[in-house]
């Protein structure tokens, strides 16, 4: 469970944005793998009654985002790039063949700044994986650029039934060092 306090040591008007953004295209469910990364975001998604379902395996949140999906609610799936691989099959046999368009917003790890070497090899291949499922991605590098590029990625998947990913690039802010 996320706690307000949690997000409190680490806020950062990025996280408000892609929750009000999420918020705002209607998004009433979001699954997600615990990131300290993404926790403030939860905590505004939760305090705007979005429906939050915590997860041990990235492939989970895609199987429940496809589920919401289906039911005819809008769903998000949010991770660590490092469970990307976790997640193939899922996408690969449900969102991408089904056009079910599950947007995804994915922490970056293995990158920039990255001290954890066992992180790296994954975090060179997310792009390239997400390439050959057919799913575009589109890197946040700046807080000015979060509202624009998680608006058109819900246009993806929401208007065009076509998955898409929001990377959270090492560059924003984002207390990766409590990780």
């Amino acid at each position: 469970m996320i706690l307000e306090n949690d997000a409190a040591e680490c806020p950062h008007d990025w996280q408000q944005i892609i929750a009000a953004t999420l918020h705002e295209r209607g998004v009433t469910a979001a699954a997600y793998v615990p990131d300290t990364r993404l926790d403030g975001i939860l905590v505004r998604l939760g305090q705007l009654g979005t429906s939050l379902r915590s997860l041990s395996r990235e492939e989970e949140c895609i199987g429940y985002a496809c589920g919401q999906l289906m039911a005819g609610a809008r769903a998000a799936a949010l991770f660590q790039s490092s469970g990307l691989g976790n997640a193939v099959n899922a996408l690969a046999g449900l969102a991408v063949p089904y056009r079910l368009g599950v947007p995804l917003i994915i922490s970056m790890r293995g990158t920039l700044g990255e001290a954890n070497p066992s992180q790296i090899p994954g975090g060179r291949i997310v792009v390239p994986i997400l390439d050959a499922l057919g799913i575009q991605s589109f890197m946040v590098r700046r807080a000015d650029e979060v509202g624009q590029v998680v608006a058109g990625v819900l246009t993806l998947c929401f208007d065009a039934h076509e998955s898409a990913a929001v990377l959270l690039g090492p560059e924003l802010e984002g207390c990766r060092e409590r990780a």
